[in-house]
């Protein structure tokens, strides 16, 4: 697919928007062929630099590149602040590169939520290369390892016990670590720290004088890529059980070691919840709280046994915009349920039999 970029533009910020018949439009799009390439690293790394200076090195060299630039959001217009797009622009009348900020509006682990939806909507639009920027992320922030096919993580001399917090955390997601602003004091230390400790491969550059960013380029393109998570998948979230008595259920899941780690009462949907961790995922035990209950029809007509099976999404209001454009039958709109988490229910009639649940993947 080819679009002009004011066409782009537009889409994306209607995906951005949660716009459902844009968010059917990009289910819609075929693959594209692009290298989706993740720049993390913690504040003033000089990221946005590097990315300034990928991106050059690849026009030189006849690719396109799309930038998706993460930025904090604005607590007064709640959009990006803009600073990417301000640093980056020698790119400006540039028809080969498309720059995007995108602003987290309150999601954590170093992306926004539209993140994975704008880089698929790069990749259907043909780009080479997309480059995402995360904001700075700390020691757990690790949600671009789930999206980009090879992550960067860009470090700087001097950072001291900040590198030995990160050493948990966003290294380990590194294919390639790269020391920025190596002509600073420290690089040398740094360098040999991190070769003696990690097999990935090292490498120094200075983003601002174009230095090392041949090497780099090359060490992306060698790297093993991982899959192309361009929009990532749910995740098993919990099986619900309906059951007579929540007490008596209890009892015999503790036999099997499994305690509850969270009661409520959910009022709307009238009923008692119990929370049994199991692993990644967990078993909801559901037990009628009035006559009317939904869970009550069930057991009338059923008996106690499987309700339902719960999904993780990354993002509800686009599969939701998916289903419904498919025709899928929805038995409510996104509501917060048990734990607050948002949720809706599809119907067995469009799932092959079984009563699903589809939850927002948690930003906290």
């Amino acid at each position: 697919m080819s679009l002009d970029d004011r066409t782009l533009a537009r889409l994306a910020t209607a995906i951005e928007n949660r716009d459902p018949d844009a968010l059917a439009t990009l289910a819609a799009l075929p693959p594209g062929h692009a290298r989706i390439i993740g720049i993390t690293g913690p504040p003033g790394a000089g990221k946005s630099t590097l990315v300034d200076a990928l991106a050059a090195a690849l026009r030189r060299q006849g690719q396109t590149v799309a930038i998706l630039a993460v930025d904090p959001t604005s607590r007064i217009t709640g959009g990006a602040i803009l600073g990417d797009r301000i640093r980056m622009q020698q790119h400006h009348a540039d028809p080969g590169v498309f720059i995007r900020s995108i602003a987290t509006r309150g999601a954590t682990g170093g992306l926004a939520r539209a993140t994975a939806d704008l880089a698929r909507l790069m990749d259907a639009a043909g780009k080479d290369y997309v480059l995402i920027e995360t904001v700075g992320v700390g020691q757990d922030e690790l949600e671009i390892a789930r999206l980009a096919q090879v992550t960067v993580v860009v470090l700087v001399p001097g950072m001291g016990d900040d590198v030995q917090a990160l050493k948990a955390g966003i290294m380990e997601i590194a294919d390639v670590l790269v020391i920025n602003k190596s002509d600073q004091p420290g690089a040398d230390r740094l360098e040999r720290e991190l070769r003696a400790e990690w097999p990935t491969p090292v490498l120094r550059t200075v983003a601002t004088e174009g230095i090392g960013i041949e090497a780099l380029l090359e060490a992306i393109r060698t790297a093993n890529p991982g899959p192309r998570p361009l929009a990532p998948g749910p995740r098993l979230d919990h099986l619900g059980i309906a059951v007579n008595q929540l007490d008596e259920a209890l009892n015999f899941y503790a036999l099997l070691g499994l305690d509850p780690t969270h009661r409520e009462t959910v009022a709307e949907e009238k009923v008692h919840v119990a929370m049994l961790p199991i692993g990644d995922s967990r078993i909801e035990l559901l037990e009628p709280s009035a006559p009317d209950s939904p869970i009550s029809k069930f057991l009338s007509k059923r008996g106690p046994g499987l309700h339902h099976l719960a999904l993780r999404v990354p993002d509800l209001d686009s599969a939701v915009a998916r289903l419904r454009a498919s025709g899928a039958k929805l038995l409510n709109d996104p509501r917060p349920g048990a734990g607050g988490h948002l949720y809706v229910f599809v119907h067995p009639a469009s799932t092959g039999g079984v009563l699903l649940e589809l939850i927002q993947e948690s930003t906290k």
